[in-house]
């Protein structure tokens, strides 16, 4: 009886303790490249104010190699910290930027950078740290690299 309670407590210890990791890892602060598993991207879709088609997911994209280079660069210096479930409302609609990201094994994230807080797929919030975003410079970024739909 000794033994099997010994064994049930192992195996306890142990699946807390991969708990443990796995919800320090998800948790600890990383850079936004780290967190958008920027090594894989393929093609970056997103809007460019004023939208044309109401009816459009998205009218941009970016399929250049060395422009999604630079924007994951401008990205990495970016540190990220999840902070939980979403729980996000926007106050200001003109500083979001919405894009979809396209990997090469057919993945598809759709993250949502809103003031300094990053919403991934609408389940999970994570705050920018170092933030806020210079929307300015992602938007003349996007204006000068991106292509039309």
């Amino acid at each position: 009886m000794k033994k099997k309670n010994f064994y049930i407590f192992s195996i306890v210890i142990v699946i807390l303790l991969i708990y443990g990791v796995t919800s320090w890892d998800d948790y600890r602060e990383k850079t936004l490249a780290d967190l958008l598993d920027t090594s894989k991207i393929e093609k970056i879709y997103y809007n460019q104010l004023p939208i044309k088609d109401e009816k459009a997911a998205y009218n941009r994209q970016l399929t250049d190699d060395k422009a999604i280079q630079e924007l994951i660069s401008y990205l990495s210096q970016y540190r990220v910290k999840k902070i939980g479930d979403r729980d996000f409302v926007s106050e200001y609609p003109d500083e979001q930027f919405i894009f979809q990201l396209e990997y090469e094994d057919d993945q598809v994230t759709t993250p949502s950078l809103i003031e300094r807080d990053v919403l991934l797929n609408d389940q999970y919030q994570y705050e920018i740290t170092n933030g806020p975003v210079d929307y300015q410079w992602l938007e003349e970024f996007l204006m000068k690299n991106g292509e039309e739909l």
